[in-house]
């Protein structure tokens, strides 16, 4: 047998492969027996679990996740400290997770001394807190049902688009399973992909859900009172004491009646906005754009559901990142200060070049290079806050788009590969903490301070 016809048969082979693994299975076989992979809905904003919490303040997905982590940690730090305080240091020998903490702990401190040298217990206990604390956030993330298990809710037309664009399309909805015949739920509920067309045969299409529109929210809102999303009745209840602070603010009584026809009159303006303005501009009356509206919501369907998972990794929430970046840049200049006294910040506005610009002209080039440290510094809560949040998000909707796509086995290679980058993002974090550290504390004359002495020598 000729190498060219070797090489055509393992050709034929990886084409049949790719043919079974990636297009047999997971677009014919598992969804003919109710398994396939449906995409899920992405969400870049977290979702709202409580509206209202406190005034105008929301609790998400992302915050249950933040106070399990919060949790686990402080559960860690009291398993660790027992361990370590059950037997004198000359006879302890850590094992299990002491030795797996011990490890972390004796590499990252090994890391910051050789750069901060008597410094490194100042800035060492928030490089550790954080490494930890984004480890466990980024690798929890990926336990398996971690995003998976939550409550059904209405999927939420496009809140962004504008009221003139009642069609721009929203989320992707499914239909649930799990209703009963007056369509409440009688125990866990279940999304799942109708075969609409009763022939078995599962399209793409179908298995990416539908997009709704603001008619298909609006509908299943009022026919399933149970599925509104929270992040819908906190609009609702704000619009509603806005209009009670109005009326508090005249000196009117806000009584039961006043608050039942502001959420009739919410609700209709709602219902109103279902009407693009041609079909406003056809009808005269009030009564008449409201009948319209009624008649459209009435035509849509309103059994299509989203998730609105329990937990969520908390570093996909942007807020999350971008606190930790405010965090160490603020350290960073605290620890400056610390060691440096108020001269640190000549680092960025460098009065002692422009008093001797008489003696040396280029002093001038100093205080420039003050000012773009300026932008250097404030630039880096940009970097650190999107080169966490970018990574871990988008290695999220990689993960799930390989299950949609190719739902057998070649998922788990970029499974472990999440793994490998959710560690590393944590490490880079704690790292460039510690270089920012390392060069905040640092003299900013030492350098040439260096250089006269040699000079003076030679």
């Amino acid at each position: 047998m000729s190498a060219a016809l070797r090489g055509l048969l393992v050709l034929a082979a990886i084409i049949g492969f790719v043919a079974l693994v990636c297009v047999w299975l997971p677009f014919t076989f598992l969804p003919s027996i109710g398994a396939g992979v449906a995409l899920p809905v992405i969400s870049l904003p977290a979702e709202v679990l409580a509206g209202n919490v406190l005034p105008d303040f929301d609790f998400t997905n992302t915050m249950t996740s933040l106070l399990l982590v919060d949790a686990l940690l402080i559960l860690i730090a009291v398993v660790v400290g027992r361990a370590y305080r059950s037997a004198s240091p000359d006879r302890f020998v850590p094992r299990g997770l002491t030795n797996f903490i011990e490890l972390i702990g004796e590499f990252l401190y090994n890391q910051a001394y050789n750069l901060l040298g008597n410094r490194t217990r100042a800035v060492f206990p928030l490089a550790a807190s954080i490494f930890l604390f984004l480890l466990l956030g980024n690798w929890l993330k990926l336990v398996p049902g971690f995003e998976a298990v939550g409550f059904t809710v209405c999927a939420e037309y496009n809140i962004f688009a504008p009221d003139t664009d009642p069609e721009a399309p929203g989320q992707l909805g499914y239909r649930v399973s799990g209703l009963d015949a007056q369509g409440n739920p009688t125990g866990i509920l279940t999304l799942f992909n109708s075969d609409n067309d009763g022939d078995g045969v599962f399209n793409l299409s179908e298995r990416a859900g539908e997009r709704v529109v603001r008619a298909n929210t609006l509908h299943c809102e009022e026919k399933h009172e149970w599925g509104k999303a929270p992040i819908a009745q906190a609009k609702e209840d704000r619009a509603i004491a806005a209009k009670r602070a109005e009326a508090e603010a005249k000196g009117e009584a806000w009584t039961a009646e006043k608050e039942e026809k502001a959420r009739k009159e919410y609700h209709n303006k709602q219902m109103l906005k279902v009407l693009t303005a041609e079909e406003k501009a056809a009808l005269e009356s009030e009564e008449e754009k409201l009948e319209a509206a009624k008649k459209k919501i009435e035509e849509a369907d309103p059994n299509f559901f989203t998730l609105v998972p329990f937990f969520r990794g908390m570093t996909t929430d942007l807020n999350l990142p971008i606190a930790l970046a405010i965090i160490v840049v603020v350290m960073v200049q605290v620890w400056g200060v610390q060691a440096q006294g108020g001269a640190y910040f000549f680092k960025f506005i460098n009065l002692p070049a422009l008093g001797k610009l008489g003696k040396r002209p280029l002093g001038a080039v100093d205080f420039i290079v003050g000012v773009i440290e300026i932008v250097s510094e404030l630039s880096r809560l940009v970097s650190l806050t999107f080169r966490l949040f970018g990574a871990i998000f988008a290695g999220g909707i990689l993960l799930v788009v390989f299950s949609f796509l190719i739902a057998f086995l070649l998922p788990i290679p970029i499974y472990f590969l999440e793994l490998f980058i959710g560690g590393i993002q944590a490490y880079v974090f704690a790292v460039l903490t510690i270089i920012y550290a390392s060069q905040a504390v640092a003299h900013h004359g030492d350098d040439e301070h260096g250089h006269d002495e040699s000079g003076g020598h030679h």
